[in-house]
């Protein structure tokens, strides 16, 4: 069986998820609000397999990240027991913020017989905040974590 946290595939994160029942509307569509979910999910898998887990840095280093803009583009409906594919990547990193660039594909539709098609485009930007919920640098472990992820995706 796969990590339930997806894997590092270069400088991308992929994460599967299946479509359940609680994540449709009544016509068995996906609803849209889900699909910021999954993407939440991706991003945390990401940081997490970077070593840098919500808890631990709310622990070691007194910060947690929160949503500061997120645009989305809608192409395609997943539909219930589809299997998704969340990939994320590093798009800028900042002093105190990271934008992630996300897509979510639809692996295997099974009524449809189809793989790989692109279901939603992500841009998301998150900045670091401290306990008082003002922003602050990137902790040395995150951003150099992160720098790391970002430089794979050149030499690929």
């Amino acid at each position: 069986m796969g990590d339930p946290g997806g894997y590092l595939d270069g400088a991308v994160h992929r994460l599967p998820i299946r479509v359940y029942y609680e994540d449709t509307d009544a016509g068995g569509i996906v609803y849209h609000s889900n699909y910021l979910r999954f993407a939440e999910r991706g991003r945390t898998e990401m940081l997490r397999a970077l070593g840098s887990g919500h808890t631990d840095l709310v622990q070691s280093e007194g910060v947690a990240f929160a949503v500061r803009r997120c645009e989305i583009d809608f192409r395609w409906p997943a539909r219930l027991d589809d299997l998704l594919e969340v990939e994320t990547r590093i798009a800028d990193i900042g002093g105190a913020s990271i934008v992630f660039e996300q897509t979510i594909f639809i692996v295997a539709d099974m009524a449809a017989k189809t793989e790989r098609r692109l279901l939603v485009r992500i841009l998301l930007t998150v900045f670091c905040l401290n306990p008082q919920g003002r922003p602050v640098r990137l902790p040395g472990p995150v951003r150099l974590a992160l720098d790391d992820l970002q430089a794979r995706d050149v030499i690929s």
